[in-house]
């Protein structure tokens, strides 16, 4: 009875110790994958066109897109917000799903890109322009879109740049919201002025924090997106407007 019974208890202690070991293998085995992501993504930062001048590009851009396009031609653009991680190239494509999962290089990549809604005009010549980023617990892709919350980080970075192949602007910020995922600041159908005029507004009513900067029905608006854990489905929204450099 003795022996069946440490046979009993050394079986247990087998089976204990063969699931720590699994559990082990799986913690490593993830960390691994997200650690070559990460490192991955870190590279398509480092890749970044040198920029020769921060001055006045009137009706060109500071950035040659020739490499990056090469590399990969969904590259649109390349978003930068001093003061913070957030310096990516933003992809496009014809839907909304691949980014989420490939990186800039088209590789599988939980960090997923940056991304302009498939709806959205690639040159930005749109009223409403949507950019997507995951929400990374690393730090990475939109993350820092949380610290816009804090109103003190939202008083502080206020301008963003958006570097295009044709054109660099530079992107003011004013509004910051947390919205459901089917909110209208996803909304592509505003073309009247008095259809932007009455989104702008909506902005405004929606703000968690806001700031006058005169925005008008003229501007080109952009929405940098991700997602938010206040409640199901939530979202984190910085709002800015384009101004060329």
């Amino acid at each position: 009875m003795v022996r069946k019974k440490h046979r009993i208890i050394n079986l247990v202690l087998f089976f204990l110790f063969l699931a720590a070991a699994v559990c082990g293998w799986q913690l490593y085995s993830d960390y691994l994958k997200s650690s070559t992501a990460d490192t991955a993504v870190g590279e398509i930062r480092d890749s970044k066109p040198s920029i020769p001048d921060e001055g006045n590009a009137e009706d060109r851009s500071l950035m040659d897109f020739g490499e990056l396009k090469a590399e990969n031609p969904d590259t649109i653009a390349w978003l930068t917000i001093p003061g913070t991680e957030i310096d990516y190239p933003v992809m496009q494509t014809i839907d909304n799903e691949f980014y989420l999962y490939h990186d800039a290089r088209k590789n599988t990549n939980a960090n997923g890109a940056l991304f302009l809604d498939y709806r959205a005009h690639s040159d930005f010549s749109g009223f409403t322009n949507v950019i997507y980023g995951h929400h990374m617990a690393s730090g990475m892709m939109f993350q820092n879109l949380m610290e816009f919350k804090e109103k003190a980080f939202f008083d502080s970075y206020r301008t963003g740049i958006l570097y295009t192949p044709d054109v660099t602007w530079q992107l003011e910020f004013f509004a910051t919201a947390t919205v459901p995922y089917d909110s209208d600041v996803y909304d592509y159908t505003a073309v009247s002025i008095a259809d932007k005029e009455e989104y702008l507004d909506m902005v405004a009513d929606i703000a968690l924090h806001y700031r006058d900067i005169d925005v008008t029905a003229d501007d080109r608006i952009v929405v940098l997106s991700t997602c938010s854990y206040e409640y199901q489905d939530a979202k984190t929204v910085v709002i800015g407007r384009l101004v060329r450099k």
